[in-house]
C-alpha cells in the first residue's frame, strides 16, 4: 500500500513503536554493561583479596604484612610477636594435611579471639608462622601473649576420632627509633628462635626491646 494511503495516526503510531523498540534495545544493552561491570569489580575486589590475604585463615598473607608494616604510621610505640607452631610438621605427619589445616585455622581464630578487638594487625606469613603487630610496649605484650598461651591458644583441638594440643612458640621485639622494618622483624625472629631453643610453648623478648 502507498505511504499517501497511511493515516497520521497511523504513521505516529508507528514511529512510536520504532522508538520504543530502540529505547528497549537500548536499555538492554545498558542493563547488560551494568551487570558486567559489576561482575568486573566483583572480581577485581576478590583478585586485590587474594593478593593480600591468606586463603585458609583469613588473615594477611606475606605480601599483605609487607603492605600493612610500610603503611603503618609512625608511632611511638609499636611491637612486633613473631609466632611458629610447635612439631607441626610432626602433626601433620600423623594426622594428614588436611587435619594440619584445621589446626592452622583454628590457631587463627583463636589469634583474632585473642588479638583482634585490641586493634592488632595479624598475619600468616607461611607454613605455621604467624606474625601480630600491636601498639603496646614488649614488656606488657610479653605477658598478653604468655597468658594467651596458657589459657586459650593451647587448649585441644578436638574431634569425633582424636585430640590435638595446639602449641606456640613467640618472639616480642619493640621498634627502635630509625630501625627498618627488616632489622626489626629479624630480632623478633631471634627472640622467637630463643623461646623454640627453651622448648617451645612460651614467650622470649628481644633484649633491646626493654
Amino acid at each position: 500500500m502507498p505511504l499517501t494511503n497511511y493515516t497520521p495516526l497511523a504513521l505516529a503510531c508507528g514511529l512510536v513503536s520504532l522508538i520504543a523498540l530502540c529505547l528497549i534495545a537500548f536499555l538492554l544493552r545498558l542493563l547488560h554493561q551494568i551487570a558486567s561491570l559489576k561482575t568486573q569489580l566483583r572480581l577485581s575486589r576478590e583478585n586485590a583479596h587474594q593478593a593480600f590475604y591468606d586463603y585458609l585463615t583469613g588473615l594477611l598473607n606475606r605480601r599483605g604484612w609487607d603492605r600493612a608494616m610500610r603503611e603503618m604510621p609512625p608511632t611511638r610505640m609499636q611491637s612486633m610477636v613473631m609466632l611458629d607452631l610447635d612439631q607441626f610438621k610432626q602433626t601433620n605427619d600423623r594426622h594428614g594435611h588436611r587435619m594440619g589445616d584445621r589446626v592452622l585455622k583454628e590457631f587463627a581464630d583463636r589469634l583474632k579471639n585473642g588479638f583482634e578487638s585490641s586493634g592488632a594487625t595479624l598475619a600468616r606469613l607461611g607454613g605455621e608462622e604467624f606474625a601480630i603487630f600491636s601498639r603496646q610496649p614488649s614488656e606488657s605484650l610479653v605477658e598478653i601473649v604468655q597468658h594467651w598461651l596458657d589459657t586459650g591458644a593451647s587448649s585441644p583441638l578436638n574431634d569425633s576420632q582424636q585430640s590435638i594440643v595446639i602449641r606456640c612458640s613467640a618472639g616480642v621485639a619493640q621498634r627502635i627509633e630509625g630501625e627498618s622494618i627488616e632489622e626489626w622483624q629479624d630480632r623478633a625472629d631471634r627472640a622467637l628462635y630463643e623461646a623454640k631453643q627453651s622448648g617451645g610453648n612460651c614467650v622470649r623478648s628481644d633484649h633491646r626491646s626493654s
